[in-house]
This record gives structure tokens, sequence and C-alpha cells, in this order.
């Protein structure tokens, strides 16, 4: 019986819990993103009309060597 009513009581303090701290972290959250999207907005706006900037991917360390790709073999169409 008591752990019946420990289960009740923690139950009703999680779903409180959760109602007052849910919106609190949706709000955080979505603030988090517009702030995001506003200085992807800048970054893109700072750039003057006509420049072209190439920005290299560096985190790719593999090299892949393209030498050894395998035999090169001719491809001949044959008719039936």
């Amino acid at each position: 019986m008591k752990f019946i009513l420990i289960a009740i009581g923690v139950y009703f303090l999680i779903k409180y819990l959760f109602r007052a701290f849910f919106p609190v972290i949706v709000k955080k959250t979505f603030d988090k993103m517009q702030q995001q999207q506003q200085n992807q907005q800048q970054q893109y706006q700072q750039k003057p009309e006509g420049e072209v900037t190439v920005e290299k991917n560096t985190t790719s360390k593999d090299k892949h060597n393209t030498k050894d790709v395998g035999d090169y073999v001719d491809f001949e169409e044959v008719d039936e």
C-alpha cells in the first residue's frame, strides 16, 4: 500500500514538473534555432553580390588512391 501511494505521488510530481518546465525548454530551443537562422542569414547578406568563395572541407582525411582502381576493359558491341 505504501508503494502505491509513493508511486502515485512520484507520478503527480513528474507530471507537474513536466507541465512546468516543458514550455520553458521548448521556448529556449526555439529561440536558439531562431538565433542560428538569423546568424546564417547575416552571413549570407554580408557577402557582396557576385563574389565567389570556395570553402575547403578539411574534415575528410581519407585520400583515395585513383591509380589502383582497376584495369580498363575495352567494350566492343557484338551483333547477334
